[in-house]
């Protein structure tokens, strides 16, 4: 047991360090992050569970630079724009163009870093953007904290003297170990014609080690000259345009509420972004068709962007383009968008069309579902029928694991990433170690049943056995069976008379004849006491016929060794015959033996009577003898004499016995 104690706990210890190893390498978060891509591509608009939610929101619109407006400005040389970037004061037609529709907010996903040559395009569009309070302007931060303290003193800072921002945000955070998270140094060299007056949105991309785009950092921190300004993302910018920018931002408990909106972050200031699709699903709008629009709206009118957002970005081949969860190629500016329409939309906690955000399962809750289903797992495939079917019930076990993972994902109501490569991992171990030590029980059981049963029962009979495994009980039991002995008639004078090899020969070959004959017949052999052979019928395989079957082994046995009388006296052998004797009753049925040495056998009265029966043969002249209890049992098939009433040790009364001459069916068959 102490042996046995110490396996499962070394092969416990082995199964966690294993996991232990993989994870510090990252192979299985990398294939988390594989299982992750996979449940949000079900998880957008099109999806199975999404017909209820909020859908993509049709009022944001993205002002692509893209190929197609490349090759349309490139058939109007009137236009002459120039290689990127475009002189900055392009910008400002498109500008007022947009403002003409009056739309809720203009987000350039665009860093117009310091000064074009001529500096006169730069302030007549500074003076544009002045005209407006809905635009947001794009810049990147550099040197994040812990980079910078890594490389301590050797850490070089480059910052240019421009202002970050006018308006930093008015943030509370209590959290130090976030606050250094979201912490950078130095920022993109915006000129303060823009920085001065406009709202400042960071366009850092948040992307895994895998370069895929799977969250959005709304809040950032920047460190300057001994100043601390939080800014917004620029999806978060236009979030706060869209519902007012007069509140305070509180970051507390893994939430950043604003103005009873709530958008959950992790222990780095991230969210996941909840995806509608896998690309273009909102409207794009080439920029080609507004610079071409500005004199008479003959490509578009400016009352299309009204209370509109409007992102404005590259998405030209080998620009602004990312690996995301559901697409390998799928636009900055529409990253930015969907963390917008997640901000906008997904925030109201009241709102019942608002898809739930996606938060990740504590490690601890994770641990403890793996616990509760590796449970589940190995009481299953302890309580099932072998290890077959245990491995089939712990492989649907997985499957509806997996398929609830995914469901709680999907599903815009919950969308809780439930782990499923660790959790699988354990599983997985946990039914390989069930299913071996399951089977391996099998092999012993079976070899027990070899071992109990191999020589004792005919290969039909051990045959079922085997395949019925879990209905054979080998514990001590009493159980209603039909015993035979067949014994030697005058063996005692024969081994006096015989040279002893040929008798031993002569009686093997017999008792080869008999035993045939009762595996025939679906008995049981229990063992070979000296000239006779001990056998039953009804275990380990209990038949309603038993009894008669007893009986027309008998007859059988009988006719075969008249046959190898007549046999052997042509060889010249020794000429054996026998007596038998049956009874049907109840006996005790075990194990029976020494701690070295057991064998499985039947005892009791049963088997006292079916002895008595046999040695009355050669008093009454008989060669076969049931009892009463037998005869009863067989009586409509088969024909009998009348053979009166013996004394048996151990009972005060006679009992009737009967001698078996044939078979009804056999008197039938000859009719």
């Amino acid at each position: 047991m102490k042996n046995k104690f110490l396996l499962i706990l070394g092969i416990i210890l082995f199964v966690v360090v294993v996991e232990l190893i993989f994870s510090s390498t990252s192979v299985f978060e990398r294939l988390e992050l594989m299982t992750y891509d996979l449940r949000a591509k079900l998880a957008v608009d099109g999806g199975p569970f999404s017909s209820h939610f909020k859908h993509a929101d049709k009022k944001i619109v993205i002002v692509a630079i893209d190929d197609y407006s490349r090759k349309e400005m490139s058939k109007n040389p009137d236009i002459n724009l120039g290689s990127w970037p475009w002189p900055r004061d392009v910008w400002s037609g498109i500008v007022d163009f947009i403002e003409k529709g009056e739309p809720k907010a203009i987000l350039f996903d665009v860093v117009f870093a310091n000064l074009n040559e001529n500096s006169w395009n730069d302030r007549r569009f500074a003076q544009t953007l002045r005209k407006y309070d809905n635009i947001v302007l794009a810049t990147a931060l550099n040197d994040p904290k812990y980079l910078v303290d890594n490389l301590g003193k050797d850490a070089i800072i480059e910052n240019s003297d421009y202002s970050p921002t006018p308006r930093p945000l008015d943030v509370q955070i209590n959290d130090k170990k976030l606050d250094d998270t979201i912490t950078f140094y130095s920022h993109e060299p915006v000129h303060d014609l823009y920085t001065q007056h406009n709202t400042m949105g960071v366009v850092n991309k948040v992307v895994d080690d895998d370069s895929v785009i799977r969250r959005a950092q709304p809040i950032f921190k920047l460190v300057k000259n001994n100043e601390n300004y939080y800014l917004p993302s620029l999806a978060f910018a236009g979030f706060l345009k869209y519902v007012g920018e007069d509140g305070k931002i509180i970051v507390k408990a893994n939430k950043i509420t604003y103005k009873g909106l709530v958008i959950p972050i992790n222990k780095k200031g991230e969210t996941n972004i909840s995806w509608h699709g896998y690309g273009h699903n909102y409207s794009y709008i080439p920029i080609s068709k507004i610079l071409l629009s500005e004199n008479n709206e003959e490509y578009i009118k400016s009352d299309y962007f009204k209370d509109k957002i409007i992102i404005i970005g590259r998405t030209m081949t080998g620009t602004d383009i990312h690996l995301s969860s559901v697409s390998p190629s799928y636009a900055g500016p529409e990253a930015n968008a969907t963390a917008l329409d997640n901000f906008i939309n997904d925030t109201d906690l009241r709102n019942k069309q608002a898809r739930k955000f996606v938060s990740r399962l504590s490690k601890f809750n994770e641990y403890s579902l793996i616990f509760v289903c590796c449970s589940f797992i190995v009481v299953l495939g302890l309580l099932s029928k072998n290890a077959l079917i245990g491995f089939i019930n712990s492989f649907v076990s997985i499957i509806l694991y997996i398929l609830f993972c995914v469901w709680i994902f999907a599903n815009p109501a919950f969308r809780i990433w439930v782990p499923i490569v660790v959790p699988l991992y354990y599983l997985l171990m946990t039914s390989g170690i069930v299913f071996a030590f399951k089977f391996q029980k099998e092999l012993a059981k079976r070899a027990n049943v070899m071992n109990m049963f191999g020589k004792l029962v005919s290969p039909k009979v051990l045959s079922t056995l085997l395949k019925n495994q879990d209905n054979l009980v080998l514990k001590n039991t009493k159980k209603r069976i039909t015993m035979m002995f067949c014994d030697v008639k005058d063996f005692t004078i024969l081994s006096e008379k015989c040279n002893p090899e040929q008798l031993v020969e002569n009686m093997n070959e017999l008792f080869n004849t008999i035993v045939d004959v009762i595996f025939e017949n679906n008995g049981t052999v229990d063992k070979f006491i000296g000239d006779c052979v001990m056998a039953y019928w009804g275990e380990p395989i209990a038949h309603e016929d038993d009894a008669f079957m007893a009986v027309k082994t008998a007859l059988e046995i009988k006719k075969a060794v008249n046959e190898l009388k007549i046999q052997n006296a042509k060889d010249n052998k020794i000429i054996l015959d026998v007596k038998m004797g049956i009874n049907t009753g109840e006996a005790l049925l075990g194990l029976s033996g020494s701690e070295k040495i057991m064998s499985y056998t039947a005892m009791g009265d049963a088997v006292n009577v079916a002895s008595r029966l046999e040695s009355n043969c050669s008093k009454l002249n008989r060669d076969i003898l049931i009892s009463k209890s037998t005869y009863e049992d067989a009586k409509s098939k088969i024909i009998v004499l009348e053979a009166g009433k013996i004394s048996v040790k151990g009972r005060d009364e006679k009992i009737e016995v009967y001698e078996p001459i044939g078979l009804v069916e056999d008197v039938s068959e000859n009719n």
